[in-house]
C-alpha cells in the first residue's frame, strides 16, 4: 500500500472528440444587430456556420428539436436588454437542457456596465454562461474570440465524452462500483451496486458510511493512494450485512484529492456458485479483527431464530435459497437475483424501465414527472435559509375558527334547486357532466350542490352513516367553505370534479357488487374532502419553505396527511356537521380507515406503487421481464378471484380515487384542456413564488416564459396516465377512460406542432374551440333561495 499522492496521470488518448465545423448560435432581439453580424460574419471566416434566433423561446426550441444531431459549440446571447431577454433565465434553462453540458455561453454585455462592477460577471457566471464579453462590431475580434470558444468548446466536449465512456464502462461491469467525493458522498453508483444494495440509480448524493463500513473505510480516510481491504455493505431491509473484497484509489489532479474509488468484488473466487450469490458472498476474505464480534453477533442471532417469528418474505427468499441446489447456473443467477430484489424494502417504489417509450426527452416533461413522483425531491431541495417562509400563516391561522365562519353562510345554499340548476344535476352521473357549468351557476359553490344531489340523492349516504339530510349538508358547506378559492386549481370545483368521478365508478356493476354502503358512501366522503385547505403549492415547496405543515408532517406526505387530518378534526368539532356522530365505535374506526387511507393514496409520490400492486394482484401476469430476456407482448388477462380478500378490496378504493383524482385527461376535449390551463397556472405561480422567496425551484421548466403546455400534457398522458386508465378501465369495463386519453394526447401533439405553448395560446385555442361548437342554451345563472 502507497502513502504517495494521489494520482495525476489521465489517459490522453481518452480524451478525444472528432474534428468538426465550428457552430455558432446567436440569441439577439433585433433583427437588424450589427454585433450579431460580426459574429456570424466572423464564424464565417473560420470556416464555420452560423444562425440567429432572437427568442428565448425559439432558442430552447431548437435545442430541444435538433438535441441529437446539431447542437452548437458556441452559444452567443444578448445580455444588453434585459427587458427585451433574460439572458440569466435564459442560460439556466439551456443548462437544463440534455447534452449541453459542453455548450460555450458568451453574454454580450454594455461596456459601461462591464466596468461599473467588478464581481458583476458572478451573477453570469452562477447562471451557466462561460464568458462575459463587452459589445464589440469589429469582426477580427470576433473571430479571435469564436476561434478561442470553440477551442474551449472541443476540449469541454472531449472531457466530458471521456467521463461517459468510463461511467457506461463502469455501469456495466459486474462489480460494485462507488466513486464519491474527498468528504466520501457518494456521487456515482453503477447498476450492480444499485441491484446487490437495492439503491436507485436517480438516488442523490449520499454519505458513503449509511451504506458501506468496514477497514475500506478506514483506509480511504488515511489518504492512501490505493489499497485491498475487506468492505461491509448494508442493503436494504437484510437482516445482515455483507462482506465483499474491495480495492479502492484515491484520485486528484493536484495534491489535493477529489475522488475515491470503490471497487467491490461480488464473488469470492471462480469456484464459488455465481457472482453475487449468498453463498459466494459469506465465502468473501474477513477481517481478522472481526471475529469477536462476529462470535457475539452470531448468538444474538442465535437466540432471534429461537422466536416463533418468520414474515412471508422471509419464508419466500428460503424457498428460492433452497431452489438452487443442483439448478443449473442460469437458473441459479435468476434466483439469485430475485432474492436480491425480494430483499429491497420499496419492492413497489417506482423505478422507470429503460425503454424508448419511457425516455422523457422534453426537460418540460421530466420536471413533471419527476417532482410528482420522485419521493427523494423535497430532500434534495432542502436547504438553509433565511427570511420569512410562512407562506401560508395567515390561512393556517383561522382554520381553529372555520366552523364558526361556515355556519354564516350555511344559510346561503339550500338544498332545492331550480331551473337550469336542477337540469345540469340531473346529468350528475353522466362522463361529459358539465362541471364548469356548474361552478358557474352557482357561483363558485360547486361541492355543495353537488354532493347534495350525490350523497344526499343517488348514494343515500345519509343512510349508511345514520344521519339526517341537514347534518350532510352543513358537512358539505363546512367542507367546501375551507376550499381555496383563489386556487386556480385545487378548489372546490376539483373537489367536486373528483367527487363526480368517483360516483360514475361508484355505478359501475363491479364496484356494485364489491362495495357496501358504507364503503361506498367513505368514499365519496373521501373524493370530497381529498385536498381540502390545499395552499395552491406543493408539499415540496411547504419543505423548501419550512412551513408550520412539513414540520408537523416530518417532511412526509404533507399535504395528504393534512387534508386527512383537517377532514376529521372539521367533522367532529361540531355535532351540527357531524355526519359520523351517529355511528357506533367499530363502524366509525372503519369509516375513519377507509376515508384516511384513500386520502393519502392520491400522494403522486407513491403513484407506481399503487399501480404496481393493483396490476400485480387483479392481472395475470407473464413469468419473466424484458431484461431476463423472457418477458411476452401478451396482453394481461383481468383476474378478480383476488377480491375476495380485504386488502385487495384497499387497492381498488385506493385506484379509484386515484383516477378520479388525475381524471382530467380522461375527460372529453373541452374539459381536458381547462383543466390543464388551470394546473399550469398554478404550477406557474408556485414557480413565480419559489423565485421571489428566493426558494429551490421545484420544477424550473414550468416558467411561464419558456414552459410549452402541450408538452407537459404529452409527457403527463404518456408516463402517467395511460397505463393507469388502461389497467382501471379494464377492471370497472370503461374503455372511454383510454379513448379520452388517447385522443387528448393527439390533440396535444397537433397543438404543440401548430406551435401552441403559453396560457394566451391555450385560451384563445379555447375561445376558438367555442366558436366553432355547436351553440348551447345559456341563460343568467339562477338566484338561490
Amino acid at each position: 500500500m502507497s502513502l504517495s499522492p494521489p494520482p495525476a496521470n489521465i489517459p490522453t488518448a481518452l480524451i478525444y472528440s472528432p474534428p468538426e465545423p465550428l457552430e455558432l448560435l446567436c440569441v439577439f432581439p433585433e433583427r437588424t444587430s450589427r454585433v450579431c453580424a460580426a459574429a456570424c460574419s466572423a464564424v464565417e471566416r473560420a470556416g464555420g456556420e452560423a444562425r440567429s434566433l432572437r427568442c428565448a423561446r425559439e432558442t430552447l426550441d431548437a435545442l430541444r428539436r435538433d438535441n441529437d444531431t446539431r447542437v452548437p459549440h458556441v452559444i452567443v446571447v444578448d445580455a444588453r436588454q434585459p427587458q427585451q431577454l433574460d439572458a440569466l433565465l435564459l442560460a439556466r434553462a439551456i443548462r437544463g437542457t440534455k447534452n449541453t453540458q459542453h455548450v460555450y455561453l458568451i453574454a454580450i454585455v454594455k461596456k459601461s456596465a462591464y466596468l461599473k462592477d467588478e464581481f458583476g460577471v458572478l451573477a453570469y457566471l452562477e447562471a451557466g454562461f462561460n464568458r462575459v464579453m463587452v459589445e464589440t462590431v469589429n469582426t477580427t475580434a470576433w473571430c479571435a474570440e469564436v476561434l478561442q470558444a470553440r477551442s474551449s468548446a472541443a476540449c469541454s466536449r472531449a472531457q466530458i465524452a471521456a467521463t461517459a465512456a468510463l461511467a457506461a464502462a463502469a455501469d456495466r461491469c459486474r462489480d460494485l462500483v462507488a466513486i464519491t467525493d474527498d468528504q466520501q458522498r457518494i456521487l456515482l453508483t453503477n447498476k450492480s451496486w444499485c441491484r446487490m444494495l437495492g439503491w436507485r440509480l436517480e438516488e442523490g448524493p449520499r454519505p458513503i458510511h449509511e451504506a458501506a463500513g468496514g477497514e475500506a473505510l478506514r483506509l480511504a480516510t488515511t489518504g492512501a493512494r490505493d489499497w485491498e481491504a475487506p468492505v461491509t455493505l448494508r442493503r436494504r431491509a437484510a437482516p445482515d450485512p455483507i462482506m465483499l473484497p474491495c480495492r479502492g484509489a484515491t484520485i486528484g489532479l493536484t495534491k489535493t484529492t477529489s475522488h475515491i474509488v470503490f471497487v467491490c468484488e461480488p464473488s469470492a473466487g471462480e469456484g464459488d456458485r455465481g457472482r453475487g450469490s449468498l453463498h459466494s458472498i459469506r465465502r468473501g476474505s474477513l477481517d481478522v479483527r472481526s471475529v469477536a464480534s462476529d462470535g457475539l453477533r452470531r448468538t444474538s442471532l442465535a437466540k432471534l431464530q429461537g422466536l416463533p417469528l418468520e414474515a412471508p418474505i422471509t419464508k419466500v427468499i428460503s424457498l428460492l435459497s433452497a431452489a438452487t441446489e443442483g439448478a443449473p447456473p442460469s437458473t441459479v443467477a435468476c434466483i439469485e437475483r430475485a432474492v436480491d430484489m425480494l430483499r429491497t424494502s420499496e419492492l413497489y417504489s417506482p423505478q422507470m424501465r429503460d425503454e424508448t417509450k419511457l425516455r422523457v426527452e422534453d426537460p418540460i416533461a421530466t420536471d413533471l414527472i419527476g417532482a410528482l413522483l420522485s419521493r427523494e425531491q423535497v430532500n434534495q431541495n432542502l436547504v438553509y435559509m433565511q427570511g420569512n417562509a410562512n407562506v401560508l400563516s395567515s390561512r393556517r391561522s383561522s382554520n381553529d375558527s372555520t366552523v364558526v365562519r361556515s355556519q354564516t353562510n350555511r344559510t346561503n345554499i339550500k338544498h332545492k334547486t331550480t331551473g337550469q340548476l336542477r337540469e345540469l344535476l340531473d346529468t350528475a352521473l353522466s362522463w361529459d357532466f358539465e362541471i364548469f357549468r356548474l361552478e358557474d351557476l352557482t357561483r363558485g359553490r360547486p361541492l355543495a350542490h353537488l354532493g347534495l344531489a350525490l350523497m344526499g340523492g343517488r348514494f343515500d349516504v345519509c343512510a349508511a352513516l345514520e344521519c339526517d339530510e341537514r347534518t350532510l349538508l352543513h358537512w358539505l358547506t363546512v367542507i367546501e367553505t375551507n376550499y381555496h378559492a383563489v386556487n386556480t386549481y385545487h378548489n372546490s370545483t376539483h373537489a367536486a370534479d373528483v367527487l363526480q368521478a368517483v360516483a360514475y365508478f361508484l355505478e359501475k356493476d363491479r364496484l356494485k357488487n364489491l362495495l357496501e354502503p358504507v364503503e361506498a358512501a367513505a368514499a365519496l366522503i373521501s373524493a370530497a374532502a381529498h385536498d381540502i385547505d390545499h395552499p395552491g403549492t406543493s408539499s415540496a415547496f411547504l419543505c423548501n419553505a419550512r412551513h408550520p405543515l412539513a414540520i408537523l408532517y416530518n417532511d412526509v406526505s404533507v399535504l395528504e396527511s393534512h387534508h386527512a387530518a383537517l377532514t376529521f378534526k372539521l367533522t367532529l368539532n361540531d355535532d351540527r356537521v357531524n355526519i359520523f356522530k351517529n355511528l357506533d365505535r367499530d363502524t366509525y374506526k372503519t369509516v375513519r380507515h377507509h376515508v384516511i387511507d384513500m386520502i393519502l393514496a392520491t400522494e403522486m409520490t407513491k403513484h407506481f406503487e399503487h399501480l404496481a400492486k393493483f396490476v400485480n394482484v387483479f392481472y395475470a401476469k407473464s413469468s419473466g421481464s424484458k431484461e431476463d430476456g423472457m418477458h411476452t407482448d401478451e396482453p394481461l388477462s383481468l383476474d378478480t378471484t383476488a377480491l375476495s380478500q380485504p386488502e385487495n378490496v384497499l387497492l381498488v378504493k385506493r385506484m379509484m380515487i386515484k383516477c378520479a383524482d388525475v381524471s382530467n385527461a380522461s375527460r372529453p376535449q373541452k374539459f381536458a384542456m381547462e383543466w390543464a390551463r388551470r394546473i399550469a397556472e398554478e404550477y406557474f405561480l408556485q414557480t413565480d413564488e419559489e423565485k421571489a422567496k428566493d426558494l429551490p425551484v421545484v420544477m424550473p421548466m414550468f416558467d411561464r416564459a419558456t414552459c410549452s403546455i402541450p408538452r407537459s400534457q404529452i409527457g403527463f398522458i404518456d408516463y402517467i396516465i395511460i397505463d393507469m386508465m388502461e389497467a382501471w378501465a379494464a377492471f370497472i369495463d370503461m374503455p372511454e377512460l383510454v379513448n379520452h386519453a388517447r385522443s387528448n394526447n393527439q390533440h396535444w401533439r397537433e397543438l404543440d406542432e401548430a406551435g401552441v405553448t403559453t396560457l394566451a395560446d391555450v385560451k384563445r385555442v379555447q375561445r376558438q374551440n367555442a366558436i366553432q361548437a355547436p351553440p348551447t342554451t345559456t341563460a343568467e345563472p339562477t338566484t338561490e333561495e
